[in-house]
């Protein structure tokens, strides 16, 4: 393979790298020597923009091309390795470590500038960096297997919408040692996480409790504690398409949490049957990937009308056993219940030792107490709020 006077041979795993509705495939298919001069300087600058603007090696941008490709084949190489599969794979990365190793920017410039009818100064074109290429197709399928491919593998959280997932790039960071107290109730959690991602039996969870005592926080933290682990948050009104969802999910050879915030519903809300049924009473098994991690701030989770208040005792017991029989079908019901004046100032204590906040415990908890009565309320939100603003008014001398 000689640099611009031959095409690169096709790819067979990964052809969308050099399709040319990519800007760098555009760049690399234009340098060779049956382009016009004007195309081949394009194919260059289409190499260089791209690269430049990623901020990535030749050999960076390949690679990541590689292990987030969606192609068909790789994930079908990654779920059946047949020989002649991993023949293929074998081939494309030994391709591209060529391409890599040769396409340098002092060669492809040399190359264009010694080809006829070359009149350019390729001496004065920007460079690129061209970095290395090492993976192989053995590491490579050794991470896919684990991480999966396309968007499974390059994100961690998704949100379903529409039918289809969208990858959620900028993810909370929070992590478990971020949260104070409430350690048995998050120790279940982990534990029935541990359990389902090695394969054992795992319950569906829901959160039940006081609003800002880490119900959500501790779903987010746990994302970000277990590499292996891929979560997709359904909004409430996406709850019809629970099914689909499972349909989209089941055959990724990764392990998924679908987390629903704030579960509550009217009387007579198709969503309600729909959850109720995909928990346990329908014909189709929730695939064994896959979890429900739900929080709520109301134990009986159909709302109470007026309407219902009126009926006879029987009726409003119909509605009660109707309500709670969604709720057990959750194998795990946790209870969050809000902090006491003691637990409250602790749970500041932990967070202003994080925030290495020194200032003398009296003044801290008369100040804490001051603004949980503003809030209306105490709760360890209100105290992770309380010791963001503390922090920011000592960093900039204001009194508090």
């Amino acid at each position: 393979m000689k640099v611009c006077e031959e095409k690169i041979p096709p790819l067979m795993v990964f052809q969308e790298i050099f399709n040319d509705n990519v800007l760098f495939a555009r760049g690399i298919r234009w340098l060779d020597s049956g382009k016009t001069e004007e195309e081949r300087l394009k194919g260059y600058a289409n190499i260089c923009s791209e690269l430049l603007m990623t901020g990535k090696t030749l050999g960076e941008y390949l690679t990541d091309a590689v292990m987030y490709s969606k192609s068909p084949l790789f994930a079908m190489t990654v779920k059946q390795p047949t020989e002649p599969r991993k023949k293929a794979l074998a081939y494309d990365i030994a391709l591209l470590k060529r391409v890599v190793k040769e396409y340098t920017a002092a060669a492809v410039k040399g190359a264009l500038s010694s080809l006829d009818g070359a009149t350019a100064d390729y001496s004065a074109l920007p460079e690129y960096e061209s970095g290395k290429f090492t993976l192989t197709a053995d590491r490579l399928l050794k991470y896919a297997a684990k991480n999966g491919t396309g968007e499974f593998a390059k994100y961690k959280a998704f949100a379903y919408k529409d039918g289809r997932l969208v990858p959620i790039e900028n993810i909370d960071p929070i992590r478990l040692t971020d949260l104070k107290n409430y350690e048995f109730q998050r120790g279940q959690v982990v534990e029935n996480t541990l359990a389902f991602l090695n394969g054992l039996p795992a319950q569906n969870v829901l959160l039940y409790g006081d609003r800002g005592c880490g119900k959500s926080s501790t779903i987010k933290a746990i994302l970000n504690e277990y590499e292996e682990l891929r979560m997709v948050e359904l909004p409430k009104s996406e709850i019809t398409g629970l099914p689909e969802l499972f349909d989209l999910l089941k055959d990724v050879p990764l392990r998924f949490i679908v987390t629903i915030d704030d579960l509550a519903f009217t009387e007579d809300d198709e969503r309600f049957g729909i959850l109720k049924a995909t928990l346990d009473g329908s014909l189709s098994a929730r695939p064994d990937n896959i979890l429900i991690y739900s929080t709520t701030n109301r134990r009986k989770l159909i709302k109470e009308t007026n309407g219902d208040r009126s009926v006879d005792s029987i009726g409003r017991s119909d509605a009660v056993d109707e309500s709670m029989s969604l709720a057990d079908r959750f194998g795990l019901f946790i209870t969050f219940t809000q902090p006491n004046r003691e637990i409250f100032l602790d749970i500041v204590r932990k967070l202003a030792e994080d925030r290495e906040i020194d200032i003398d415990d009296s003044e801290l908890t008369a100040a804490a107490e001051r603004f949980a009565i503003k809030r209306g309320g105490r709760s360890p939100r209100i105290a992770r709020q309380f010791t963001d603003w503390l922090s920011s008014r000592i960093e900039l001398g204001l009194d508090y």
